[in-house]
C-alpha cells in the first residue's frame, strides 16, 4: 500500500504542475490531469500499474460520489425550474442517441446486443469534466449552470436505462440468464440507485441544517458518504446516481440559505477531489483501444456527435434558448466519461463477448472524446462568457454597485477616494478585516462614512482562512462588488501557486479590484494600522 500511495503522490504532483502549465496559457486544467495520467498509467509509462489502480479504487469511487453530489444542484428543482432548457435539452439528444445510435451500428454490422448496448449509452455525458471545465474558465450564469445539469439529466438517464435494457442484451446475447436475475440488476442499478440517493439526500437535509460551523458541516457530510458508499457497494447500487440524487434532493428540499451553505462548504474540497479523479482517470485510459473501435466504432462515435449536436438545437429550442446557443450547445454535450466507462465495463463482465465488444467501442471513444471534448467546451464557454444571454441587459449600461465589499487580511484605512466613490454611488460598504467594532480606527470610519452619508457596516475577520472568509462574507451580505487590499510578497513571480487574491477573483462572479500590499522584512504588529502614502 505504501508503494500504491507513493506512486499516486508521483502522479498527482505531475498532474498539479501539468495543469498549472496549461492554466497559464488559458487550456483547462483538467487535460493536464488526464494526459500525465495516460502517459504514467499501465498503457504508458507504468508508473501506475493495473493492481496498484485497483487497490486505489475506492478512493476513487468515494471522490466520484462527492463530486457527483456537488453536480446535483445543478439538476435540482430550483435549478430546473431556472433553466428548463436543462431537462428538455437532456431528455431530447439522449432519445436521438439511442434511437440514431441503434439504427446505425445494426446497418453496418452489429449484433443487436451490442447495438443495444451502445444505444443506452451513446447519450451519457460528462458532467464532472463540464464542472470543472465551467470553474476553471470561470464560465457563469444560467447557461454554465444550464450545460452541466444537461450532462447530469443524461447521466442519470443512461443509467436507469442501461438497468432496463441490460437484460434483454443478456437474452440476445444467448447468455444463461434468468428473470429473477434480471429484475434484481434492473432494481440494484436504476431503482436503488435513485432510492438511496432520495433517502441520503433526504437524511443531510433534514440534520445538517442544525450544524453551525463549516469544519462540523464538513465532516457529517463526508461520514455519511462513507456510509452511502459501503451501503451501495454492499447492495451493488449505482454510486454515482444514488450521489447525484442525493444532492439533487438535498438541494431540492432544503431552506435555500442552507442549500447555498452546504454546497459552499463542500466545494472546499472540491479542487483535490478533481485532481484525485481525473489522474486516476487518465491513468485508466487504455490508448491503444482507439485501435480497435473498427467500423462500429467509427459510425458510434459519428452518429453520437451529430445526434448530440441536433439534440441540443432541438432540445434547446423548445426549452427557449435562441438558435445560436441552441446550436454551440451541442458541442458541449460531446464529452464522455465517468458512467459510460462504469457501465461499459460491467456490459463486459456481464455479457460476454458481445459485451467486450461494446466496451471497446465505448472505451475507445471515451479517449477521443474525454482528451479533445474539453479543449472545444472550455473555448466555447469561454466565447459564451464575453456574450450577453438571452434576456439579459444591454451590455452598453454599466450598473452601478448597491453594496461593496472592502476586505483585508490586516487592519488597514479604508482610503478617503473609496469612500468618496461609495457616495458617489450610492453604495453601502461592509468592511470585512481583523479588529474590534469598538476600537479607535472603526469609530474613525464610521465618521469619515457618516460625514459623507455612506452607510457603512464593520465585521470584524477572525482566524480562518482568507480565501474562504471573504467568499462567505461576499455571499452573505450580498455584495455586487469587491476591492481587496491584499498582502503580497515583494519579488514573487511563480505562478504555480496563486496568491489569495488571485484565489478570491476566481472563485467570485462579481467584479474583484485588487491592491496589493508589498511586505518586506519582520511582519508589523498586528495592532499596527497600514496607512496609505496619498492620504497623507
Amino acid at each position: 500500500m505504501t508503494e500504491t500511495l507513493g506512486a499516486f503522490a508521483v502522479l498527482a504532483w505531475l498532474a498539479y504542475l501539468a495543469s498549472r502549465l496549461l492554466a497559464s496559457r488559458q487550456l483547462p486544467e483538467l487535460v493536464g490531469f488526464l494526459i500525465v495520467g495516460a502517459v504514467l498509467g499501465p498503457s504508458g509509462l507504468e508508473l501506475v500499474s493495473e493492481y496498484e489502480l485497483a487497490s486505489l479504487r475506492p478512493l476513487t469511487e468515494i471522490a466520484l460520489a462527492v463530486l457527483m453530489f456537488i453536480i446535483g444542484q445543478r439538476v435540482s428543482t430550483r435549478a430546473l425550474r431556472a433553466a428548463r432548457w436543462t431537462l428538455t435539452t437532456g431528455v431530447t439528444q439522449y432519445v436521438l442517441c439511442a434511437v440514431l445510435v441503434f439504427l446505425a451500428t445494426r446497418a453496418v454490422g452489429a449484433d443487436r446486443s451490442v447495438a443495444l448496448v451502445l444505444a443506452a449509452l451513446a447519450g451519457a455525458g460528462a458532467p464532472m469534466t463540464i464542472a470543472h471545465i465551467v470553474s476553471s474558465v470561470k464560465a457563469s450564469g444560467s447557461y454554465a449552470i444550464g450545460v452541466v445539469g444537461t450532462h447530469a439529466v443524461s447521466d442519470a438517464l443512461a443509467t436507469t436505462t442501461f438497468a432496463a435494457v441490460l437484460p434483454i442484451a443478456t437474452v440476445l446475447a444467448d447468455q444463461q440468464a434468468d428473470i429473477a436475475g434480471a429484475v434484481v440488476d434492473f432494481v440494484q442499478l436504476g431503482v436503488g440507485g435513485a432510492v438511496l440517493g432520495l433517502l441520503g439526500g433526504w437524511f443531510v437535509s433534514r440534520l445538517g441544517f442544525q450544524i453551525e460551523t463549516s469544519g462540523e458541516l464538513l465532516l457529517f457530510f463526508l461520514v455519511h458518504v462513507l456510509l452511502g458508499w459501503a451501503i451501495a457497494d454492499w447492495l451493488n447500487i449505482s454510486l454515482p446516481l444514488a450521489a447525484l440524487m442525493a444532492g439533487a434532493t438535498a438541494a431540492s428540499v432544503s431552506p435555500e440559505a442552507f442549500s447555498l451553505r452546504l454546497f459552499r462548504t463542500i466545494r472546499s474540497i472540491e479542487q483535490p477531489l478533481y485532481l484525485l479523479f481525473f489522474a486516476l482517470a487518465g491513468a485508466s485510459i487504455h490508448i491503444g483501444d482507439l485501435g480497435g473501435v473498427g467500423v462500429v466504432g467509427l459510425v458510434y462515435i459519428g452518429v453520437r456527435v451529430g445526434a448530440k449536436i441536433v439534440g441540443g438545437l432541438v432540445g434547446g429550442l423548445i426549452g427557449g434558448l435562441g438558435w445560436t446557443t441552441a446550436l454551440r450547445l451541442g458541442v458541449n454535450l460531446t464529452p464522455q466519461a465517468g458512467v459510460a466507462v462504469g457501465l461499459a465495463v460491467l456490459a463486459s463482465e456481464v455479457l460476454g463477448d458481445a459485451g467486450a465488444q461494446a466496451a471497446t467501442v465505448v472505451l475507445g471513444s471515451v479517449v477521443l472524446f474525454e482528451l479533445i471534448g474539453p479543449l472545444l467546451v472550455a473555448k466555447d464557454l469561454q466565447g459564451m462568457s464575453n456574450e450577453s444571454e438571452p434576456g439579459s441587459a444591454d451590455p452598453t449600461q454599466v450598473e452601478l454597485p448597491a453594496r461593496v465589499l472592502i476586505a483585508s487580511s490586516m487592519p488597514v484605512m479604508v482610503p478617503e477616494w473609496l469612500i468618496d466613490l461609495a457616495a458617489r454611488w450610492r453604495s453601502g460598504l461592509v468592511v470585512y478585516q481583523p479588529g474590534e467594532a469598538d476600537s479607535e480606527h472603526v469609530a474613525q470610519l464610521l465618521s469619515r462614512c457618516a460625514s459623507k452619508d455612506v452607510d457603512v457596516e464593520f465585521r470584524s475577520l477572525r482566524n480562518e482562512s482568507f480565501t474562504g472568509a471573504v467568499v462567505r462574507m461576499r455571499a452573505e451580505v450580498q455584495a455586487d462588488m469587491v476591492v481587496l487590499f491584499a498582502a503580497r510578497p515583494q519579488g514573487a513571480t511563480s505562478r504555480l501557486v496563486l496568491f489569495p487574491s488571485e484565489r478570491i477573483a476566481r472563485e467570485l462572479s462579481v467584479p474583484v479590484l485588487t491592491f496589493p500590499i508589498t511586505t518586506e522584512g519582520p511582519p508589523e504588529p498586528q495592532h499596527r494600522i497600514r496607512r496609505w502614502p496619498w492620504l497623507h
